[in-house]
């Protein structure tokens, strides 16, 4: 059995029983969705650990945090802190990238949570030309370094996303979208075991999946909501940051990380 590395991001809104954008930022039930969170990453570890996994890193993606290490897997090392360069510790080298938690980019119907990057400045998102949320942004920086994204778990628009994006990946939907506010959430102990499958099925296609890689020339558009105007104004201001209107900036360039990092930088 091959000893794999695995990498792992992490999302809040896309877990089972997390139903609020307020429960992913403070409170009580803040600290109750970070241990959801937690154990559903335990049950991806897990999963991974029975193929053969030798080292796993967990990458706290989530704005405010996500993961509590404490209740962590022992056998899983966690990159967290603010802010995390890119590229999330990915030029380590990995065999395979789990994304768990995730939601649907903005403006999907039906999609739980949905957003890209902010639930409050941005729009829009589009890599050369097609439009993607947060999942083409993991994927894309992971294919860079020809890291395949294998499984994605969340809520259904995410799956489907995913699968849109990524042929023959494996999805894992723990909840289904009635509203943009509302779902329908398995309970978490179920999501476990889901996931916990869903990781070793994953693992076991890995020859099936092939890094997500966007070839170059590359050219990022970034369309601003109307309270995220000012940033937008702000970060058009950077050397290779073009102003396409009040909203909106592009970057264009021979490498995606590179034009990556000067949108996150």
């Amino acid at each position: 059995m091959k000893k794999m590395k695995i990498w792992i991001i992490t999302d809040l809104e896309g877990v089972a029983g997390v139903f609020s954008f307020e429960e992913c930022s403070s409170g009580k039930r803040y600290e109750i969705a970070k241990s959801l969170l937690t154990q559903e990453v335990n049950a991806a570890i897990e999963g991974a650990l029975e193929m053969g996994a030798k080292e796993i890193l967990v990458v706290d993606s989530h704005g405010p945090g996500g993961i509590k290490i404490e209740e962590l897997h022992p056998e899983a090392k966690l990159l967290g802190g603010r802010p995390i360069p890119l590229p999330w510790g990915l030029e380590e080298g990995f065999d395979a990238a789990f994304i768990i938690g995730q939601h649907a980019m903005a403006g999907i119907e039906k999609a739980h949570l949905s957003h890209t990057m902010s639930h409050v400045n941005v729009q829009n998102i589009w890599l050369n030309g097609a439009r993607i949320g947060e999942i083409g942004i993991i994927a894309a920086i992971a294919g860079y370094f020809d890291v395949p994204v294998v499984l994605v778990t969340g809520d259904e628009a995410a799956c489907t996303e995913a699968r849109n994006l990524i042929p023959n990946i494996k999805t894992v939907a723990v909840k289904k979208g009635i509203t943009h506010g509302s779902a329908i959430s398995v309970t978490p102990v179920k999501a476990r075991k889901m996931i916990k499958e869903g990781a070793k099925e994953a693992l076991k296609m890995i020859d099936e999946i092939k890094p997500y890689k966007v070839k170059a020339p590359i050219e990022l558009i970034i369309e601003y909501s109307e309270s995220g105007k000012r940033l937008a104004e702000i970060l058009s201001q950077r050397p290779g940051l073009e102003k396409i209107n009040s909203r909106t900036i592009r970057i264009r360039g021979d490498d995606l990380l590179e034009v990556f990092k000067k949108w996150r930088a």
